[in-house]
């Protein structure tokens, strides 16, 4: 059995190529997300110039999880600048497939709210999750969100069926 050495750092400019390759790698993996096949659409000084915007907000967070320091997954968490929104950082969680249903999620998201909650300026998180991907329901609800919403046809697989997506919600207090 392959041992591997799991970290957790925030995303740097030096990792934009790397990052474009994951994404579009997991893009391609599941249709449980809105990133897909056609992947991240960024080119390399596009990423380093997002990763840069969100290392220099107070309010944003852009997190690698590396085995053997390959990107394995990340969580990112990006708000707005704008003082009356800016309290709701939007939540994206995504693990390669390979390492999917071995706690890398629960371990990304467990990190990224105590950042929020440290972060002195989120005050909610919020995501949203297609309806049959019961497991990551079950693991957000696990953390703390809660359902707050339906969205019909909140996603489109290309093979021409609509799926509904839950918006989820998790309130941060001091």
């Amino acid at each position: 059995m392959a041992q591997f050495d799991l970290s957790l750092r925030e995303a740097e400019r030096a990792d934009a190529a790397d990052l474009i390759a994951f994404l579009n790698q997991v893009g391609s993996e599941s249709d449980y997300m809105t990133l897909d096949e056609a992947g991240i659409l960024m080119n390399e000084a596009e990423m380093s110039s997002f990763i840069e915007r969100q290392a220099d907000s107070a309010n944003q967070l852009y997190l690698l999880a590396l085995l053997n320091d390959d990107i394995a997954g990340l969580v990112s968490i990006t708000a707005d600048f704008h003082e009356r929104i800016r309290h709701i950082g939007q939540v994206f969680v995504v693990v390669k497939k390979a390492f999917w249903n071995q706690g890398m999620g629960r371990i990304l998201l467990d990190e990224a709210v105590a950042w929020a909650q440290e972060s002195g300026i989120l005050r909610r998180l919020e995501l949203t999750v297609q309806v049959r991907n019961e497991r990551a329901v079950h693991l957000y609800k696990d953390l703390g969100f809660e359902i707050e919403g339906l969205l019909k046809r909140g996603a489109y697989l290309k093979e021409g069926k609509f799926l509904d997506v839950y918006l989820m919600g998790k309130l941060i207090d001091k």
